[in-house]
C-alpha cells in the first residue's frame, strides 16, 4: 500500500452514496454529467460509447487512480490540457464535494473546496468497489493483487492499520536503501526494531480482518453457485520466531537480493476451492464468479462493520456470466441495499428494473429513467 491507499472508516456514518458527477475534458467527454439515485442505475449504450469511462471516473473519485490505465495522465481527453472529474457524495446531512484535477503538472485533489489534499481522503469519504472483465485477476494474478484487495478491506475497518502500515513502509523503503549502500548486519537491525513490530501489527490487524470476512467468503461463493470456498491469510515470513527473528535470519538472503524478502509486504492471500489453489481448480468462467463472490462478500462485510456499503461499480455483467451466475449476482446485489452503477449494451440484456437509466453517444449522457 502506498499513502495513495484509503483510511478507515467511522462507524455509523451515514450511507456511501453519489448523488453527482460532473466531468471536463476526460476520455471522450467534453463536458458531461449525471444526477444519480439510490439503488441500480443502469448506463447503457454500444460499445466504445463511454459507458466503462463513466464507471472509471466514478472509481477514480473513491480510489484516486484508474482500474484501466496506469498514468492517471491518459485520462486527459485527446487535445486537452487538463481533466477535471467532480463528485457530490454522501447521503442526509454527511454530504462531501471531491474533484481531482489531472494535467501536466500531476494530479491535485480537492476535498469540500479544499486543494491539494491527501489522495487517501477520497476513499475515506467515498469506498467504491469495482467488477469488471478483469475481476478474476483477483483468483488467477499474483499475490500483489489480492493484497491489495485484502488491504483495501482492513484500511476501512481497522482503524490502527493505516498508521501501522505507514510506519511499516517507511521502515521497510530505509531498510532497503540500507542494504544496497552495502550495510552490515548490526545496522540493519537497527532498522528492524522499527519495521518487526510495526509489521506484526499489520499482519495482526490483517488476521482479525481475515477471521470476520471468512465466512461472508464461504456464504457468497454459495450463491455464486460454488461450494467449498475458503480464504487463508499466510504472513511473508515464518511467525514461529516472530518477524525480528525472521528478518536476522535473512540478512544474508536480502544482502544478495539487495531488497528485505521477508515480511507483510510479501504476504500471500490463498483462496481454494476444493482444498486447492482456486487459480488451478477453476475454469475461467468459475473464477470470475468467485471473484465477484469476493468483492460482495467484502461489501457486506464492510456495511455489516462500519453502517455503510461501498458503491459497487458493474462492467458488463451479461458479458463475463452465464445466465443462472448473472441471475445470482444480480439478485445478491439488490440484497446488498446500496448503490449499484452497471453498464450494459441495452436495458433488456439484463434481467433488473433499474431505479434510474442513462444513455451514452457521443460523448453525451442523456437520462431515459
Amino acid at each position: 500500500m502506498t499513502g495513495r491507499d484509503p483510511q478507515p472508516e467511522t462507524p455509523g456514518v451515514s450511507p456511501a452514496r453519489l448523488s453527482a458527477l460532473s466531468l471536463q475534458e476526460f476520455r471522450c467527454f467534453e463536458s458531461a454529467g449525471l444526477e444519480a439515485v439510490a439503488g441500480v442505475n443502469l448506463i447503457t449504450g454500444r460499445n466504445a460509447s463511454g459507458k466503462t469511462s463513466l464507471l472509471e471516473a466514478i472509481y477514480l473519485l473513491g480510489r484516486g487512480r484508474s482500474f484501466r490505465v496506469p498514468r492517471l495522465s491518459a485520462l486527459v481527453r485527446h487535445g486537452a490540457a487538463e481533466a477535471v472529474v467532480f463528485g457530490q457524495v454522501g447521503a442526509g446531512d454527511e454530504r462531501r464535494r471531491l474533484g481531482i484535477r489531472l494535467g501536466a503538472a500531476g494530479t491535485e485533489v480537492h476535498v469540500d473546496g479544499r486543494s491539494g489534499q491527501p489522495i487517501a481522503q477520497l476513499a475515506a469519504a467515498f469506498p467504491v468497489q469495482l467488477i469488471d472483465p478483469q475481476v478474476h485477476d483477483l483468483v488467477q494474478g499474483g499475490p500483489g493483487e489480492r493484497r491489495r484487495f485484502l488491504d483495501w478491506g482492513v484500511f476501512h475497518v481497522k482503524h490502527e492499520f493505516l498508521p501501522a502500515w505507514q510506519r511499516y513502509r517507511r521502515a521497510l523503503q530505509q531498510r532497503n536503501a540500507a542494504i544496497r549502500a552495502g550495510a552490515g548486519p548490526g545496522q540493519l537491525a537497527a532498522w528492524d526494531q522499527e519495521l518487526a513490530p510495526a509489521g506484526e501489527t499489520v499482519d495482526r490487524l490483517r488476521r482479525e480482518y481475515v477471521d470476520g470476512l471468512s465466512p461472508k467468503i464461504s456464504e457468497y461463493a454459495a450463491k455464486m453457485l460454488l461450494n467449498d470456498v475458503k480464504i487463508v491469510y499466510q504472513a511473508g515470513y515464518s511467525e514461529a520466531g516472530g518477524l525480528a527473528e525472521a528478518l536476522r535470519s535473512a540478512v544474508d538472503r536480502d544482502r544478495a537480493a539487495g531488497s528485505t524478502q521477508l515480511g507483510p509486504h510479501r504476504a500471500e492471500l490463498r483462496i481454494e476451492a476444493g482444498g486447492q489453489p482456486a487459480r488451478h481448480r477453476l475454469s475461467r468462467g468459475q473464477q470470475k464468479a468467485l471473484a465477484a463472490s469476493l468483492v460482495l462478500a467484502q461489501a457486506d462485510h464492510l456495511r455489516e462493520s462500519t453502517g455503510r456499503a461501498p458503491v459497487l461499480l458493474i462492467d458488463e455483467p451479461a458479458a463475463e456470466l452465464d445466465g443462472e451466475r448473472l441471475g445470482a449476482l444480480l439478485d445478491t446485489i439488490a440484497a446488498l441495499d446500496g448503490q449499484v452503477f452497471i453498464t450494459a449494451l441495452t436495458a433488456d440484456s439484463l434481467p433488473l428494473t433499474p431505479a434510474r437509466q442513462f444513455h451514452v453517444e457521443r460523448g453525451e449522457v442523456a437520462v431515459l429513467l
